[in-house]
């Protein structure tokens, strides 16, 4: 299996701490069933702020202490990138990169409100040949409120990845609900770990993948569970359904 959001790296951001911390959440990536990660520390203008070209090196010093620690678990870079109004700007001064070597860019939105201008964003990210992924949409307060709003990022050519620990309970009920409603409506593309320790928030991708095979079994076929299918999903352009608005009881009987 491949996890595309992971706070793996060493010291970087609020993930593992050290490398003892980034070996052992390998581990847990490695039982899990794990075999590729694209470690996607925070990059968060004001906060977080480890250039792309930093979060390369760091790979591969962890891939090398990987391998002489007999697990088997290769890493790639990326990035988890918090969508600002430089975001343009410090793609083009290779600050900010895509994952691995696809065409992906791993966004973060705000939780609490969606900036005027976020689907404008979007748009220019769109124009330069990137893809957004829009990270843990399930988990923002405008989503959860308004399911529906995700169509206006997969109208523009976005994919929605979801947690695994949403789908769990571990951020609670509500978020709990919205990515199950986004699993039915065939709107998500990736599930992730989005892993930041070896306690909760640990790298463990089955559990989630169990409740999605109760909600439904065949979406598991679509979704991206290897290195080789996010190499062809990158090539073939895939376009994913949108979330259906929930029908009340009352509008069955304001039909004329």
């Amino acid at each position: 299996m491949i996890d595309i959001h992971c706070h793996i790296l060493p010291g970087i951001d609020d993930g593992a701490k050290d490398l003892d911390g980034t070996i052992e959440m390998l581990k847990i990536a490695e039982g899990d069933g794990i075999k590729t990660i694209i470690a996607t520390p925070h990059y968060f203008p004001g906060y977080f702020e480890t250039p792309y070209d930093e979060v390369v090196k760091l790979t591969e010093m962890v891939n090398k202490k990987t391998r002489e620690s007999g697990i088997e678990v290769e890493i790639y870079p990326g990035q988890e990138i918090f969508l600002n109004q430089n975001i343009i700007e410090d793609y083009r001064n290779g600050i900010i990169g895509k994952l691995w070597d696809t065409d992906f860019m791993l966004i973060e939105l705000p939780v609490d409100e969606m900036p005027k201008n976020t689907i404008d964003l979007i748009y220019e990210l769109r124009i330069m040949g990137i893809t957004p992924i829009i990270a843990h949409p399930e988990r923002y307060r405008y989503i959860i409120e308004k399911p529906q709003r995700l169509n206006e990022f997969l109208n523009e050519g976005c994919h929605l990845q979801i947690n695994a620990g949403s789908l769990t309970g571990l951020f609670g009920r509500e978020v709990k609900k919205t990515a199950e409603r986004i699993v039915e409506n065939r709107a998500c593309s990736f599930i992730a770990t989005d892993a930041h320790t070896t306690g909760k928030r640990s790298p463990e991708l089955k559990k989630s993948f169990d409740i999605i095979s109760r909600i439904d079994k065949e979406l598991i076929d679509n979704l991206i569970l290897s290195r080789e299918s996010l190499k062809k999903f990158a090539e073939k352009n895939y376009k994913t359904l949108k979330i259906k608005e929930k029908k009340s009881i009352f509008s069955i009987f304001n039909r004329k």
